[in-house]
């Protein structure tokens, strides 16, 4: 009981609050808009592809199937809303929620390096949310399409592919809320928080976020041309349309859905990202550019020095003749002189200044050490 309250006492408090709060908002009358371009979306792609159905005589629709069947998808959009203030809300008060892809880093890097914070907030845009959003449905796509294998794709009839096509898209709504916070809030909000990993290996310094999105829009990526490619081979050549068809019958809805996730995750992002830094902080004891400057220019002037010493230019031996010459010109000229007492130098001044010790008990590891710098998290 007395831990927990010197816990509630001792509050972080993020110094880039305030570099957070000169940012601009994503404002109310950008939010609407942002939601009413989701719902044209959704319209479109539900009435284009029922229209599709239709017209190329795969299924047939009557007028009145077509006002239900987009009613039932405008009740997803709104129910998709309701879902992303949830997950936002649980974003906000529990960060640890989405500590995946900090773990996930750490293990593809081998536990090696040492992490800090340096984010540079921006103003928000309605145009970067759709060009996330679009990334974001891509990613989830191709995750559902992981999960259903392969395996599953060995029908040959139009037909049947259609009707995997609507599996596909059941599945990605289903798997929505873990792959959206696993997978799409998580790194995002790590790069946003501007989380940066200096690797000792390799001596590289990269964004823990875009490292993350980087390896996760590769698997999908993949998993969508593969199954492309096999759709396209049990099709054969009359129908190459179909393969498209199926992936975009989950696609076009839920870039849809995935906006609304994006628009909401926006309208309160500043709020996730200082409660994700307060995680990492209090967590992991992480140090940022503002309150650390001292050590985290201490880890990287270590690694520099250290390449600097590995990879110096050498001597090429073609200088090496006149070099020679010229010291024996100097020792015949000494030997014509006569001897004095050797001058002293001054000792050289120090090329740098004094790196202050690192704040706190965190103690960088010494050049070489490739041992992990962070605590296993308990969960």
């Amino acid at each position: 009981m007395w831990s927990f309250e010197m816990e509630e006492t001792q509050k972080y408090v993020s110094p880039y609050k305030k570099l957070f709060d000169e940012t601009k908002d994503l404002s109310f009358a950008k939010l609407l808009l942002g939601l009413a371009v989701s719902t044209l979306i959704m319209l479109g792609s539900t009435w284009g592809l029922l229209s599709l159905l239709n017209f190329s005589g795969v299924f047939s629709f009557e007028p009145s199937k077509f006002v239900s069947y987009t009613t039932y998808m405008l009740e997803a959009s709104v129910g998709s809303i309701i879902l992303a203030l949830i997950l936002c809300g649980i974003l906000i008060k529990w960060p640890r929620t989405v500590s995946f892809s900090l773990r996930l880093h750490r293990r593809v890097k081998h536990h090696a390096g040492d992490y800090f914070m340096s984010p540079e907030p921006e103003d928000e845009k309605l145009g970067d949310a759709i060009r996330r959003s679009l990334y974001g449905s891509i990613l989830i796509v191709g995750i559902a399409l992981t999960i259903l294998g392969l395996d599953m794709i060995h029908n040959t009839t139009g037909g049947e592919l259609i009707f995997l096509g609507t599996v596909l898209m059941i599945v990605s709504i289903v798997i929505l809320p873990i792959t959206v916070m696993l997978f799409y809030f998580g790194p995002w909000l790590m790069k946003e928080a501007g989380l940066f990993h200096l690797d000792t290996k390799d001596r590289s310094l990269s964004n823990v976020g875009d490292d993350v999105e980087d390896i996760l829009e590769f698997f999908a990526g993949v998993d969508i041309v593969l199954v492309w490619f096999e759709l396209t081979l049990n099709v054969g050549q009359d129908a190459l349309w179909i393969p498209i068809f199926i992936i975009l019958v989950a696609l076009g809805p839920l870039f849809s859905i995935i906006l609304n996730f994006t628009i909401i995750f926006v309208f309160v992002k500043k709020r996730a990202t200082l409660a994700m830094m307060r995680y990492l902080s209090e967590r992991y004891n992480i140090p940022d550019m503002l309150t650390s400057p001292g050590y985290i220019r201490s880890q990287v002037m270590t690694l520099v020095e250290r390449e600097v010493f590995m990879v110096g230019p050498a001597t090429p031996p073609e200088s090496m003749a006149p070099v020679e010459e010229e010291v024996s010109k100097e020792a015949s000229n000494e030997e014509s002189l006569p001897e004095s007492e050797p001058v002293m130098e001054p000792p050289p001044e120090p090329k740098r200044d004094h790196i202050p010790p690192p704040p706190g008990d965190h103690v960088p590891p010494p050049p070489g050490d490739n041992s992990e710098s962070i605590a296993e998290d308990d969960g």
